[in-house]
């Protein structure tokens, strides 16, 4: 017969044996009061963390848009240009915009900037294409309105260096009771590329550009801003700051010139870091017109005339002063012949008469002489004293380097320019140290000391103290146990002791009661003998 007192030890189904390393392991586990009332609780939070974690896994990304209003045609080419990168791309339902997640928005800008993606923005056709039929006076004045600010905005965004733009036009109402009408006016919003600074040439572009597409606005009624809010064009007195600014910027750019000439020249000679050079050079900017008239002294024959006259007499004959026209007298005779006459009988005379018609020659010369012209440049250059060698032929040196720079500058002794070329000790450069907690080292030691400190926190303030106080309840259960089990009284009596049996037995239904149901389910079921 068998006792009923005796709990003979169960098990779990031979099919379910476990492993040697895990048997001791699981049976103190399963003997720990405190984790058999905790089991459900810890298997809930476990069952509820890895739904959670396979939810997070399975289930979409979180899109945002990259994209909230496209043409159709962009539309396509950039869902197109993204599906085929390998992007999770999507399509709001409702607006239509383009959908990716955030981590990708950058690597998306990229790849379609490199396509040349998304074309181009709703232009001013299309905004008129889709006006409505009965549409009032004020809508379309708004439409149309609109429309030529975008149709301006796409020709600014097409000059170099312009990403994009917005261009708002302020028209005032028309009125026939207002006899001051205010200006039109325009602005203009660019926004810039990375590293591009708007020119000057291209912020006159943009305000004529503007101006002429607009009745009735005037040029100084345009006014520029960049991305950054820094105003380029519009601001009272600008014509005159940008005019002083283009001088001044004239000026440093001829004197960075002629320095960077001289660095270019003698670095090879003495070394880069054995000179430096300062330029000031002063600039003319008054403009001249000067118009010369010249005349030759000699002029050149235009036209000449010339007339001859002839005219045949008689020959006089006699005595001049004497009445050779009277009647002569009586004729005598005489035994001696008068002489016979000699010569000719006739007498020819002539008159001649010339005009002659000169050219007077004449240059005119207009000379204009605009601003930006050198009144008087000024050089001053450092040299290192070693750089030169010995001291016996410094001077020599210093008169070849002198000439170099004369020569690099454009040196003019007409006009009054000086050269200062100079031999000096140069003083030691300053080492720059950087504080010890600034060292990279040092940086990126402090962040793996931090987390080492955060880790040894926690392991002290945290999670040794839930080992120590479970460690403690796993002793004193223990502890426990043995002493039921050792405790072993002895009978006053010479009847069998069931004390001992019996502790065991409350020990096994509190611990495991499961396994103490199946035995007294088997002791029940045993026949009785």
């Amino acid at each position: 017969m068998a006792d009923p007192t005796t709990l003979p030890a169960t098990g779990p189904a031979p099919g379910l044996q476990l492993p040697a390393a895990l048997s001791a392991p699981v049976a103190m586990l399963r003997a720990n009061p405190l984790l058999a009332r905790a089991a459900w609780p810890i298997a809930g939070v476990t069952v509820a963390t890895l739904g959670l974690l396979g939810w997070l896994l399975l289930s979409p990304p979180q899109r945002a848009p990259l994209f909230a209003a496209l043409p159709e045609a962009d539309k396509a080419a950039v869902v197109t240009a993204l599906e085929e990168a390998g992007l999770a791309v999507a399509l709001d339902p409702r607006s239509g915009a383009v959908l990716l997640p955030q981590q990708d928005h950058a690597r998306a800008r990229m790849l379609l900037a490199a396509q040349g993606l998304p074309k181009a923005a709703p232009g001013g056709a299309e905004l008129m294409a889709d006006m409505p039929l009965g549409t009032s006076r004020a809508i379309e004045s708004a439409r149309l309105k609109a429309a030529q600010e975008r149709e301006l905005a796409s020709a600014i965004e097409s000059l170099e260096g312009v990403q994009a733009a917005r261009v708002l036009i302020a028209r005032p109402e028309p009125s026939p009771f207002v006899r001051d009408r205010a200006p039109v006016t325009a602005s203009v919003t660019v926004t810039l590329a990375a590293g591009r600074v708007l020119s000057d040439a291209q912020s006159r572009a943009i305000i004529h550009l503007v101006a002429g597409a607009v009745p009735g606005l005037s040029p100084d009624h345009v006014a520029i801003a960049d991305q950054m809010g820094r105003l380029l064009a519009g601001e009272p007195g600008a014509g005159r700051m940008q005019g002083d600014d283009r001088r001044l910027k004239v000026q440093a750019d001829m004197e960075a010139r002629a320095r960077q000439a001289i660095l270019d020249l003698l670095g090879p000679v003495v070394g880069r870091e054995n000179v430096t050079a300062q330029v000031s050079v002063d600039l003319d900017f008054a403009r001249r017109e000067a118009a010369n008239e010249r005349y030759q002294p000699e002029g050149a024959l235009r036209s000449e005339q010339v007339s001859r006259s002839n005219a045949t007499e008689p020959r006089a004959i006699g005595i001049p002063g004497a009445l050779t026209n009277t009647v002569p007298a009586a004729a005598t005779v005489t035994a001696t012949p008068p002489p016979a006459a000699t010569g000719p009988t006739e007498q020819t005379t002539g008159s001649e008469s010339a005009t002659r018609n000169y050219e007077l020659g004449r240059s005119v010369e207009v000379t204009s002489l605009t601003g930006g012209q050198i009144r008087r440049l000024t050089a001053a250059v450092a040299i290192r004293a070693e750089a030169l060698g010995p001291p016996a032929g410094r001077a020599r040196r210093l008169a070849d380097i002198r000439a170099l720079v004369e020569g690099a500058v454009g040196y003019d002794q007409a006009r009054g320019d000086r050269i200062a070329v100079s031999a000096n000790a140069f003083a030691p450069a300053e080492e720059t140290q950087l504080p010890i907690w600034r060292e990279p080292v040092v940086v990126e030691s402090s962040k793996w000391l931090a987390a080492a400190l955060v880790a040894i926190a926690l392991l002290a303030l945290v999670i040794r103290p839930l080992v120590r106080r479970f460690t403690a309840e796993l002793e004193e259960a223990r502890a426990q146990q043995a002493r039921a089990i050792d405790i072993a009284p002895s009978p006053p009596l010479p009847l069998p002791d069931y004390s001992q049996k019996l502790a065991e037995a409350r020990l096994l239904a509190a611990t495991d009661a499961a396994r103490a149901t199946a035995v007294a389910r088997r002791l029940l079921a045993e026949p009785r003998a």
